[in-house]
């Protein structure tokens, strides 16, 4: 059998019911090395994103079942690892927020600019991968300005550069922006970041929190992802 050299292509399951090459033709989404798989229907969405596992699935905020569809994408876990990303057209920021709320990774809003949205739309393109590992973690609730308040602590169950999945004692609610603070295994300097929780959930009665790793200071995303390499190489 021979195996090709050259990773797999990046798919990104477009569910629309109208084309979106007049609006997002000059963005990365559009690119000859990326494979779009048209989805016109969205009650069709989820069933089809079980079977392809696209990268990235790309919802016109306009059709009223994107929400739902988000909520189904984020629930299996079949398809919990592929990234969200909606065209929105609403104006109001109470949409776009209610969008991550549910779950999506990114919101397109405003006039179209690659400039802007291509570094992101590649971001979540490449999957990062994601080292398991049980890491301390200290955090406290982002607010500028204000530093004497005692950090928590928890425990961060994995790890990418996009995010890591946190076990505290209380629950973090979807929204909130978080300092967090953290050493990786075998090192003694302290990594530095802001994230900002974008899913909740339990296990075994402890409560877990997805967050977004909005900043990463320093060299924080170098050494993660020096982390999740070295870790792959490991037989």
């Amino acid at each position: 059998m021979v195996h090709s050299a050259y990773p797999p292509m990046p798919k990104v399951l477009v569910v629309s019911s109208t084309d979106l090459a007049p609006e997002l033709g000059r963005t990365i989404l559009w690119r000859s090395d990326i494979e779009r798989i048209p989805c016109p229907d969205a009650s069709r969405a989820f069933e089809t994103a079980q079977r392809l596992h696209p990268s990235l699935v790309l919802l016109d905020g306009k059709d009223k079942a994107a929400l739902a569809v988000i909520g189904a994408l984020r629930r299996a876990p079949e398809t919990r690892r592929s990234s969200v990303a909606v065209l929105s057209r609403a104006p109001h920021l109470e949409d776009e927020e209610e969008l991550r709320r549910a779950g999506a990774n990114l919101v397109l809003a405003g006039e179209v600019d690659p400039v802007l949205w291509d570094a992101r739309l590649e971001e979540l393109l490449s999957v990062p991968r994601r080292r398991e590992i049980r890491l301390p973690v200290h955090f406290s609730v982002w607010s500028q300005g204000s530093g004497d308040e005692t950090p928590a602590e928890a425990v961060a169950l994995n790890i990418s550069v996009r995010g890591l999945l946190l076990e505290s004692d209380e629950p973090l609610d979807i929204g909130t922006r978080l300092d967090l603070s953290f050493a990786l295994p075998g090192r003694d300097e302290t990594l530095r970041a802001v994230g900002q929780v974008v899913r909740e959930g339990a296990s075994n009665g402890r409560p877990l929190a997805g967050i977004e790793l909005l900043i990463l200071r320093g060299d924080a995303r170098e050494r993660i992802r020096e982390l999740i390499e070295a870790e792959q190489l490991r037989p």
